[in-house]
């Protein structure tokens, strides 16, 4: 493996966006990359895949709170969906639970019986502790309550845990379930190199993230993502809050429109045409004008 560059990149976007997830791995020629990882996470051979939803970034401005799991199938017909959790969500479960019944649903089409169903798995990655077990990946399938028999090998739900990954007690280097968890739950570039030392495809996987990192136009849209996470979970707390403390919720609004204006600026500073931030930002052009002038 060629030695990696200790120089800190100007400005280095992180995987826990999952936007910046879906570029990372969401491509044609990321393939490689996204099998390597979806191995690693499985403990299986995958081969074959095909992407469902490749990434476009010319689709993005009409749907930034839209679908940004990674969806495919593989080469014997298993579909599989991959989702990046960065922060807590209570019904993280449930939700997973309805992803996978809809995908598995979903392939049966008019004029096929149940037999053509294939199994489905679903993958979540987590920013954060969801089980009790210290265990990477927890694996979950329908089976009978005291003889484990299964009813259907069609269904699978896996979590997998990043962060807090990059102690080298126990590890075994050139492990790449270890160098994925580091490399996605990284909060410096520092592990990130660490995670690239010992893993070629964690390697590549680095190595792109600094190039699309120099990319304006998906700094710009990683940012607005954020936002609307932001704005999303700004919304879910009034909604439990709706009557009370009316000051400190104008004050919530005050802070929402500052941190949207400033977004505004960064993308003006970065290049991103008028009309472009416009369609992000939701905004008409002369009200991005009469911000950034």
């Amino acid at each position: 493996m060629a030695g990696i560059s200790t120089s800190h990149s100007q400005y280095l976007l992180f995987p826990q966006n999952d936007f910046v997830f879906k570029v990372l791995f969401g491509s044609e020629d990321s393939k490689h990359l996204l099998l390597s990882l979806l191995d690693s996470i499985t403990g299986e051979q995958k081969s074959g895949i095909t992407l469902k939803n490749p990434f476009l970034l010319r689709n993005y401005p009409d749907e930034k709170e839209g679908v940004l799991d990674i969806r495919l199938t593989t080469g014997n017909g298993e579909h599989v969906f991959i989702e990046m959790q960065a922060e807590r969500h209570r019904a993280i479960h449930k939700r997973m639970l309805f992803y996978w019944a809809r995908a598995y649903g979903a392939q049966l089409v008019k004029g096929k019986d149940y037999d053509s169903l294939k199994r489905t798995t679903g993958i979540c990655i987590l920013c954060h502790q969801l089980f009790k077990d210290t265990e990477p990946v927890s694996c979950f399938h329908a089976l009978e309550k005291s003889r484990y028999e299964p009813i259907c090998i069609d269904f699978e739900l896996l979590f997998m845990q990043v962060g807090n990954s990059n102690s080298k007690q126990g590890i075994t280097y050139n492990n790449d379930l270890w160098a994925w968890r580091t490399f996605l739950g990284a909060e410096t570039e520092e592990e990130m190199i660490m995670a690239a030392e010992a893993s070629e495809a964690v390697h590549e996987a680095y190595n792109k993230l600094k190039v699309i990192s120099q990319d304006p136009e998906i700094r710009a849209y990683s940012e607005a993502r954020e936002l609307w996470l932001i704005d999303q979970t700004i919304r879910e707390n009034e909604a439990r809050r709706e009557g009370r403390e009316e000051g400190r919720e104008e004050g919530r609004e005050e802070g929402k429109e500052e941190a949207i204006r400033e977004m505004i600026i960064n993308m003006n500073k970065s290049g991103i045409p008028i009309e472009s931030i416009a369609a992000i930002a939701n905004l008409s052009a002369e009200e991005i004008r009469k911000i950034v002038t």
